[in-house]
């Protein structure tokens, strides 16, 4: 059996996970990288993204998080996110309104939001659609 490590996923509203990881696949700043046990000290800034992460029984999981930081310290991962959602709690439906009008604001259909802004949304709305699909 792998050797695991603690794991907290924490948004500025909850906790998201406390549990037990074999591995951990996070969205980096620069690109997704993985976590093991025994990995070195390292704290990374996160982007929108999907956390995927294997629990002590070898059942994966999908975490959707919308940036923040990792750090990674002895055996344990805590990730500080923007926000962040379990697979099971995200509304498909809604997160394709979502990104439905943030195309449109893109296009300059709608100025509710400038393009930076419709761009961080976009990328947001489809992590979100992603994890829920991979949960689905």
């Amino acid at each position: 059996m792998a050797k695991d490590f603690e794991l907290s996923i924490v948004a500025p509203d909850r906790s998201v996970v406390e549990d037990r990881a074999q591995a951990v696949v996070a969205p980096g700043i620069e690109g997704y990288f993985g976590v093991m046990a025994g990995h070195l000290p390292m704290v990374s800034a996160l982007r929108p993204g999907i956390v995927e992460y294997l629990d002590g029984k070898g059942q994966r999981h999908h975490i959707a998080v919308s940036g923040g930081f990792a750090e990674i310290s002895g055996e344990r991962l805590t990730i500080l996110a923007d926000s962040a959602s379990r697979a099971s709690e995200i509304d498909i439906r809604q997160e394709e309104e979502r990104l439905e009008r943030a195309r449109r604001a893109l296009r300059g259909e709608d100025a509710a939001m400038n393009s930076q802004e419709a761009t961080a949304e976009i990328e947001r709305a489809l992590a979100r659609i992603r994890a829920a699909q991979r949960d689905s």
